[in-house]
């Protein structure tokens, strides 16, 4: 009898290029066709890249380019290299070309568009690339060799990790978000490098597809592979909604007898605002409550895990009828033109305006530190970007503390780290 498969070794299997359908499992190495290839704009910046173009790709339908860290560009030497990728794109005949204010921020505009499907495998040259998790693809970050290797092949390789199963239970309470949610599993249970994360129980149920992209979007803080959610009513619903009626869909899901290394339970209902302390996430969260007496200059929503429309929504509820704290610059970035198209359509930027808050355009630029807001010396920084590391944002000196973009709110209105519970409940 076949050894039963988790999600993960279910899709690398079903891609295999060698015995497509066998068994895999942990320790194996399995070469696999690639569904789709997502380059970014950082490729100008990679000489190992630029240097050995092949003359022409396997499958340009497969592959889209997505202009997102670098805009706009920041140097006169990066926009000379964005040039010269609009130009590589035309000779490969990409026709997916998300250029400077015509996409986003690459895992959640693919999400938009389509092109994250359950069961499919979707590289990209960024490690966030665990973001595609939350609609059941297997998403995943690659190098610059295996990116050679898909756009001359369409193949690559995988070695199989093992994987760790968290089980939600319950509900989200109001004012805990899914930022809090991870912040409790990296916590609680530390990192998996080189393993996979699959999320199962009744508690998915009432997650909505944002909350999952923030969730699997930030697997790769605790180093994991793959991160995957199960292909249940509701991403279905998101992925059909997006994709042409022709077009299958081949969900995957694992098998009830899977064996997993690890059982992550979460019990959903009982969970509070979370941030984690500069320098890292895992073991090193604690309630907003308890860092009330840490006073904060800057306040960053965004990124390509918390820039959707929910998130500026609870950024607009809080700061409705108040203002931005004299000492604290407030940053927000929706993470695609069409988020911020809606942001804008329903009054959410112009109430983060009037309170005295900055929105930019959909980027990376803050989140790693490239531009539209580098922290200084000393600053003190709450965000609901992807990482808090020493000089992640700018200066080494710099210190950063994670959570939800609700926690960034409240907290760019009082000047100091707060429970953004509070400021709800009185109406905001």
């Amino acid at each position: 009898m076949a050894r039963p498969q988790t999600q993960i070794e279910k899709i690398l299997s079903s891609h295999a290029t060698e015995a497509p359908g066998r068994p895999v499992g942990p320790e194996d190495i399995v070469e696999v066709t690639v569904d789709r290839l997502v380059l970014l704009d950082m490729a100008a910046t990679h000489p190992e890249f630029m240097s050995h173009l092949p003359h022409r790709v396997q499958h340009p339908e497969r592959i889209a380019w997505v202009f997102d860290h670098l805009v706009p560009a920041p140097t006169v030497e990066l926009a000379s290299g964005l040039g010269k990728l609009r130009e590589l794109a035309r000779r490969w005949g990409i026709q997916e070309v998300f250029d400077v204010g015509r996409g986003g921020i690459s895992h959640p505009l693919m999400a938009e568009r389509g092109w994250v499907r359950p069961g499919e495998i979707l590289a990209n040259t960024d490690s966030h690339t665990c973001a595609a998790g939350a609609l059941g693809c297997a998403g995943r970050g690659v190098g610059m060799l295996e990116v050679m290797s898909i756009l001359c092949t369409g193949k690559t390789w995988f070695k199989v990790g093992g994987t760790v199963r968290a089980r939600l239970e319950g509900r989200l309470p109001p004012g805990v978000y899914g930022k809090d949610l991870f912040l409790a599993l990296a916590g609680t249970y530390g990192g998996i490098p080189g393993k996979n994360l699959e999320f199962q129980g009744p508690g998915i149920r009432d997650l909505p597809v944002p909350t999952r992209q923030v969730v699997a979007t930030m697997g790769a803080e605790i180093g994991a592979e793959f991160v995957l959610f199960p292909p249940d009513p509701q991403a279905l619903a998101y992925v059909r909604s997006r994709v042409p009626s022709e077009e299958t869909l081949h969900p995957l899901e694992a098998d009830e007898e899977a064996i997993y290394e690890e059982e992550w339970p979460l019990a959903l209902d009982g969970l509070v605002p979370l941030v984690a302390e500069p320098g890292r996430v895992t073991r090193n969260v604690k309630p907003v409550e308890e860092l009330s007496h840490v006073a904060v200059q800057r306040a960053v929503v965004g990124s390509c895990a918390n820039g959707t429309l929910e998130d500026l929504e609870q950024v607009s509820r809080i700061l409705t009828g108040r203002k931005v704290h004299p000492d604290v610059v407030l940053t927000v970035t929706p993470n695609t033109n069409e988020v911020f198209a809606e942001a804008s359509r329903l009054g959410y930027l112009e109430t983060i305006v009037r309170a005295g808050g900055l929105v930019t355009n959909a980027t990376c630029g803050a989140c790693f530190g490239g531009h539209l807001g580098v922290l200084g010396d000393e600053e003190v920084c709450i965000t609901s970007t992807t990482r808090n590391f020493q000089g992640r944002m700018g200066s080494p000196r710099a210190r950063i503390y994670l959570g939800s973009s609700a926690t960034v709110a409240a907290s760019a209105v009082t000047g100091h780290l707060t429970d953004p519970r509070g400021l709800l409940t009185e109406g905001g």
